[in-house]
């Protein structure tokens, strides 16, 4: 299944900066009325002022953010491999007489039927040693007649009649040896397929065993994968598999499992998995593919979008649009399936968790949920009051040295990974969060 989630494009991250801005400056500037142009009255409660901290007491300003709805539907625990196309059918012809080239029907991207002519040799000299060969088969005949009449009357030994059967029988080997060295002087596809390179030229003189064409046959397309030995029991002939390859960046290709090797490779620890794959006209042999192959699926799972995921929790953490304001939820994630991952505690189907603007918000924080146009839809809720609670509650933790687990710190890491950040960029942002300062740009 597919999530409808907007592009990122320019206008609409232009309006959303405009939003933010927009709204730190209400939640920051002073009072306009009694007090006029220069700020806040004397002694008034103000933003780190005697009023109280954080906000003193100043309403918060909504922050526009995109949501994904939970669905149900079809997600699968997948192993990422890769892998080499190639053609099941392929092969190189060669020629099995000398002579030069007299006619040459095939270029390279032609496609062939089975039986096809592709070329000619010349076929004069071998023609001639078949007509050689057909006299003298009718010579040997002709003695082998006269000598079994001979016989029948006791006119000649045994040993002559039984010569004369040999002459015959050897005349009638070398005809039939030259009439296929005449049928070797048409160069035939021996299947259907695709002419991938000629390596002849017309009038070239050719020798035997020269190649003359590769003839490649597309459809079908193999796929050699090595899977870990650990994987073995889960691994059966039909599984489902989806191939990427860069010509054709994100357009996923569907193979399936034909082939599984009987034994395991004891240097690599890994078994020989062959997959299928139907080109539909844009795969070629020798692609480099990235392969996702289906170890085991479940239906009617609960599924959101991977960039839902907070970036700044040890555990996995979303946010919830719940009336016009964030609530922060701990989920148990279950199977990972390209940029959607499966939810198994902590959210039910049809709420709306934060795809876009997640990483600046706090538990309670007021939201206000953008269109896909980009346009804002629904109402924000009341804003909180002062200091940490105007920021709506708890924020994400703060992380301290050693509250880490070197897993905890590895899954944090690929969840950046997953948005895009660079090792600099996670490291700056994991450097801020222990300083207990938050995401870049996020006021301490």
């Amino acid at each position: 299944m597919t999530f409808m989630i907007s592009r990122r494009t320019d206008r609409r991250r232009l309006l959303l900066l405009a939003l933010l801005t927009g709204g730190l400056i209400l939640g920051c500037g002073g009072d306009t009325g009694s007090e006029g142009q220069g700020g806040r009255a004397a002694g008034a409660p103000g933003r780190g002022g005697p009023g109280g901290a954080g906000f003193g007491g100043e309403k918060t300003a909504a922050v526009p953010v995109e949501v994904a709805t939970v669905e149900e539907g079809r997600i699968a625990s997948t192993l990422s491999t890769h892998g080499t196309l190639e053609a099941e059918a392929e092969v190189d012809l060669v020629s099995r007489i000398a002579g030069p080239i007299v006619e040459l029907r095939a270029e390279e991207g032609m496609e062939v039927r089975s039986g096809q002519l592709l070329a000619r040799i010349d076929p004069r000299e071998v023609a001639a040693q078949l007509e050689v060969s057909r006299v003298k088969l009718a010579e040997a005949q002709n003695d082998f007649d006269r000598t079994q009449r001979l016989l029948d009357s006791n006119l000649v030994s045994r040993e002559l009649y039984d010569s004369s059967a040999s002459a015959l029988d050897s005349a009638r080997a070398e005809h039939a040896r030259n009439e296929i060295q005449v049928g070797y002087t048409e160069i035939k596809a021996p299947f259907s397929g695709l002419i991938v390179r000629r390596y002849i030229k017309d009038a070239e003189n050719i020798s035997t065993n020269q190649a003359l064409f590769r003839l490649s046959d597309f459809d079908p397309l193999l796929c050699s994968i090595r899977v870990p030995e650990r994987e073995l029991p889960r691994l059966q002939v039909g599984q489902l598999a989806s191939l990427t390859v860069e010509a054709y960046g994100s357009k996923s290709f569907e193979a399936r499992v034909i082939r599984i090797s009987p034994v395991v490779e004891a240097e690599s620890g890994t078994v020989k998995v062959t997959l299928e794959a139907a080109p539909q006209g844009q795969l070629r042999p020798g692609m480099f593919a990235s392969v996702a192959l289906e170890l085991e699926a479940r239906e009617g799972a609960l599924i959101i979008p991977k960039v839902a995921l907070s970036l700044d929790s040890i555990g996995d953490t979303v946010f919830v649009a719940k009336d016009g304001a964030a609530e922060r939820r701990e989920i148990t994630v279950g199977f990972r399936d390209g940029q959607r991952l499966e939810v198994l505690e902590g959210l039910q189907r049809g709420e709306e968790v934060v795809v876009l603007g997640q990483d600046g918000l706090a538990d309670g924080t007021p939201i206000q949920v953008l269109s896909a146009s980009g346009e804002i839809v629904g109402t924000p809720a009341q804003s909180a009051t002062s200091g940490d609670e105007g920021r709506g509650g708890s924020g994400p933790p703060r992380f301290e040295g050693g509250e880490m687990t070197p897993e905890q710190l590895e899954a944090i890491k690929e969840r950046m990974r997953s948005r895009g950040l660079s090792e600099a960029q996670i490291e700056e942002r994991l450097k801020n969060l222990r300083e207990g300062g938050g995401p870049p740009g996020r006021s301490r």
